[in-house]
């Protein structure tokens, strides 16, 4: 029978092979005569369609009739209720949700034949399409058999293979196309299209009558790409097909520290380091996937295994205990954010002390060469940190951290200057040369201060009430939450342990100090070590010097373990010298004045240096050499004067008198004061020798005896 739950009584009923007719019932009780032994068997109805498999009620009706009404065009979904209503009129009376007969429809009144006729004349002035009385006998029939869904147009629940038209050659040259460009750049699907063409004239090129159209094609790809960004995203289309194609089930993590993400990102934003140079600063976040608390957060100019080293060893002390002095920043310069200006002093050191500090079991990272550096295996092994390594180019096993980063950018980073947008489409024009842009270690003050007023405080969708889904809660709330229920068991570490895991340099303590990243650090405690040779061989008999990525205020210099150390095995602290500059008055208006001035090309930058002063000493030789020459040319020809009987000309400089009344006196009819000109003394020495010649022809002994009266 289609319906289990009527019963023909005629028949037998089959159960583990043996046949049973009916006898009787009573309630829900039947009774069952067995063909063979003639026994009689009393069984429930319920359990005698369950033993022969009738209890499975077919709802694919009930499906395809809620699939339509949820997919149907509107159009077609109105055709379909309007001849729903006509047809159960044809096959019952009356429309099922109707509560009388109409009397031309009813069963005491005509047969299904006169309704069919009565139904397809009163149809018949709306000339529509599919109520001829042929087709009407056909949707009653439908509608007996299958229900409503027997009226809906049986093409548009048809169920089919998409590719089931395709040949299946082509089918196998489509599917390698798109498995070839996983990992080649993006292509259009004009072009995957016109390649598997290419393909199928060259390889059968006397089938051509089996070549879909274009359109079909396209139409063809779009189902095969789906979901593979194949068309789409490089970044994306790599990330989805690195990911496992198989059930992978869930880690949940149920305490803190449990499970721990950890994973670098560059920031979509330009600031200057530590050279005033713009540059793009790498972001690596450590984050507790039970709490979703930010434990630590660095900013950095690229990453390396100290890095990593130096992260975790942030995670793990407590800020107001970590040694060093605080950043050498006037925090009324940095503090830009406006909830800041709302709070004093107190009320900002105390946010702080509200940071979790939990106890890292395990850590997922990638494979990178900076996160699988022996330094960073050595701390975790140190720490008993367990290392998950993620998959390869799959995101998706770090994804809370991944989702992090987002947030960082949307909510944070997008709000301070030198922001790039994300993607070339977004970005700003000249953004590097922007006049505000803020330091690398200003952006990670600013960043942990975020994170423990915003990140720690804020909702998220990731945490909610799984009996109240609509409830949503912060990372502070789940952290106090799990807490009470497992504990809070961590290993702050000392001061000693977090010095040695801060990344180091070697560096030759001088007389007065010694350098680093252009700023010079030292301390009376260094007097003992000062131009001595630190012992350590592999450092080349340099210190080693550990410091802080994030905060320039102090370094500490290690005292190698030696008999001649007084400090052996120690860490001397050693301040910056002139981070005190920072603290006085209008040091932010006169750093910016003098970054103006910078930028007018006032000063000679280090590359320029060289080559002129390269210029200017051979110039200035130059120069002066041909100074040398003339001065021995006028010392020459002054001696020649000399033996000449010729006078001197009188050097270019200008005696002032005792008495400037006197040279001021005739200043009115004197005329302009003139001051030596060579010129004067060539005309003045041509005069001479003409008068000479005068002088020569007026003497007594030469004059004429007429001219010696006058």
């Amino acid at each position: 029978m289609s319906n289990p739950l009527e019963r023909d009584l005629a028949r037998p009923i089959v159960m583990d092979g043996v046949a049973y007719m009916v006898e009787g019932h009573q309630g829900s009780d039947l009774a069952l005569l067995n063909t063979l032994t003639g026994q009689t068997l009393t069984m429930r109805y319920s359990a005698v369609m369950r033993r022969c498999g009738l209890s499975d009620l077919s709802l694919e009706n009930v499906v395809t009739a809620r699939a339509a009404d949820e997919h149907l065009q509107p159009l077609a979904k109105w055709k379909k209720d309007f001849l729903t209503r006509h047809v159960e009129e044809v096959a019952y009376g009356k429309p099922l949700d109707a509560e009388t007969y109409r009397p031309e429809y009813g069963p005491q009144n005509a047969t299904q034949n006169e309704r069919l006729d009565r139904k397809a004349r009163e149809l018949a002035p709306l000339k529509m399409r599919g109520t001829s009385r042929s087709n009407l006998k056909k949707l009653v029939g439908k509608l007996k058999k299958q229900d409503s869904a027997g009226l809906v147009d049986g093409r548009s629940t048809r169920i089919q293979d998409p590719f089931a038209g395709i040949d299946s050659r082509l089918f196998t040259m489509m599917a390698r196309r798109v498995e070839e460009k996983k990992n080649d750049s993006t292509p259009t699907t004009q072009q995957l299209v016109d390649e598997v063409r290419g393909d199928w004239i060259e390889k059968y090129p006397g089938e051509m009558d089996r070549l879909p159209s274009e359109k079909t094609l396209r139409r063809k790809f779009k189902i095969l790409t789906a979901g593979r960004y194949t068309t789409g995203s490089a970044n994306n289309r790599r990330t989805n097909e690195g990911s496992p194609k198989r059930y992978v089930a869930a880690r949940p993590a149920h305490a803190p520290g449990e499970q721990c993400q950890m994973d670098s990102t560059p920031i979509d934003m330009m600031v200057l380091d530590d050279n005033g140079k713009p540059v793009r600063p790498t972001l690596t976040t450590l984050i507790c996937v039970a709490t979703h608390s930010i434990l630590a957060a660095m900013v950095t100019v690229g990453v390396k295994g100290i890095d990593l080293v130096y992260l975790l060893a942030k995670a793990l002390s407590i800020p107001e205990l970590r040694p060093g002095p605080a950043l050498p920043f006037n925090l009324h310069e940095i503090r830009a954010m406006p909830w800041a200006a709302t709070l004093i002093e107190a009320d900002l050191e105390g946010k702080d002390t509200g940071r979790p500090i939990i106890r890292i079991q395990r850590v997922v990272m990638d494979l990178g060469r900076d996160f699988q550096s022996n330094a960073v295996l050595a701390a975790c092994h140190m720490l008993c940190i367990d290392i998950t390594n993620a998959s390869p180019g799959t995101g998706t096993d770090k994804a809370i951290v991944e989702r992090s980063h987002r947030t960082i950018k949307d909510m944070f980073v997008r709000h301070l200057p030198g922001f790039t947008g994300g993607n070339p489409d977004d970005r700003g024009k000249y953004v590097e040369k922007r006049k505000d842009l803020i330091s690398i270690h200003t952006l990670a003050y600013l960043l942990d201060l975020w994170i423990c007023q915003v990140w720690q405080n804020m909702e998220t969708d990731a945490l909610r009430n799984p009996e109240y889904p609509g409830r949503r809660y912060s990372a502070n709330t789940m952290y106090e939450a799990l807490t009470y229920r497992t504990g809070c068991l961590f290993t702050p570490i000392t001061r000693n342990t977090y010095i040695s895991m801060l990344p180091v340099e070697e560096r030759k303590i001088g007389r007065v100090g010694f350098p680093l990243h252009n700023r010079r650090y030292d301390t009376a405690d260094l007097d003992f070590y000062r131009g001595k040779p630190s012992g350590n061989k592999l450092a080349k008999d340099l210190w080693r010097v550990h410091y802080e990525p994030d905060n320039p205020a102090a370094v500490w210099v290690y005292i190698t373990e030696l008999d001649c150390f007084p400090d052996a095995g120690k860490y001397i602290e050693c301040p910056w010298v002139n981070s005190d500059a920072f603290n006085s008055p209008f040091s932010r208006a006169t750093r910016e004045s003098a970054e103006n001035i910078a930028a007018l090309g006032q000063q000679i930058t280090a590359k320029e240096r060289s080559d002129l002063s390269r210029r200017l000493a051979k110039g200035a030789a130059a120069a002066a050499e041909k100074e040398f020459r003339a001065a021995a040319d006028r010392e020459q020809n002054g001696k020649l004067a000399d033996e000449q009987g010729i006078g001197r000309p009188k050097p270019r400089t200008v005696v002032e008198p005792e008495d400037t009344s006197e040279m001021w006196a005739g200043a009115a009819s004197a005329g302009a004061y003139k001051l030596f000109d060579p010129d004067d003394i060539v005309n003045a020495m041509d005069h001479m020798h003409d008068r000479s010649g005068d002088a020569a022809a007026d003497a007594p002994e030469n004059r004429k005896p007429d001219e010696e009266g006058l």
